[in-house]
């Protein structure tokens, strides 16, 4: 969600096999020591960190503008790579949150297919969404107040989505799992500097499946 002055940013830890067996609990955001720019995405776990070093590695002179342009070239050369292959890459999907000299807060995304079946959501191309993008389950918003901020509601935001099977956006052909687990992290991006913290813990077990109705035993961090 980004704010006139800043942009609050969740991300769970979960990071699992097709099948929905977890393999790592982690922060899945990245970001720049030199500019308020920060990186999460979805899908593939490993192929969203490279892309997300990748972008971040297009900041050289320390202007979010630039690393905006820099960003859109390594799109271009991944579309490039892409089309020069026969295989068919695993799907990922990249949000990025910072705030831009000249335009403010953004959320730009991006990804190497269409997620959504949006017309105007081309592979390899770099969009301005708005104020707000998500992406998981989908949860009956009755009684969020996102007005507020996301610190206030993120828990129980989560929370619900956790509790709805969904597909496993790196391979949607498969049966929907339980892919929220781990914890809740919310990064905040300010024009000063970013801070990621920890909402709440999950008591999932690695190499086990997600199981959302263990919640009883959660515990906030």
């Amino acid at each position: 969600m980004a704010h006139d002055d800043k942009i609050e940013l969740l991300t769970d830890g979960a990071v699992y096999e097709d099948d929905g067996t977890l393999t790592a609990i982690r922060r899945k955001v990245w970001y720049s020591d030199k500019i308020p720019m920060a990186i999460t995405g979805r899908g593939a776990a490993k192929a969203v960190e490279l892309v997300a070093y990748a972008f971040l590695l297009t900041d050289m002179i320390g202007s979010v503008d630039n690393t905006i342009d820099g960003i859109t070239k390594a799109l271009d050369k991944l579309a490039d790579k892409a089309a020069a292959t026969e295989s068919e890459p695993a799907m990922i999907e990249m949000l990025v949150a910072t705030i831009s000299e000249t335009r403010g807060p953004m959320l730009l995304y991006a990804s190497n297919a269409n997620a959504y079946g949006l017309d105007w959501l081309e592979p390899f191309k770099l969009y301005d969404v708005g104020r707000e993008w998500g992406g998981g389950a989908p949860i009956d918003p009755a009684g969020l107040d996102l007005s507020a901020g996301l610190r206030s509601c993120g828990v129980e935001l989560f929370e619900r989505m956790r509790r709805v099977s969904d597909i496993n956006p790196a391979r949607p052909d498969l049966p929907a799992i339980h892919g929220i687990g781990g914890h809740v992290d919310l990064t905040t991006v300010t024009a000063s500097g970013i801070t990621v913290e920890r909402l709440r813990t999950w008591p999932d077990i690695i190499g086990e499946k997600i199981d959302p109705f263990r919640g009883d035993l959660a515990e906030a961090a």
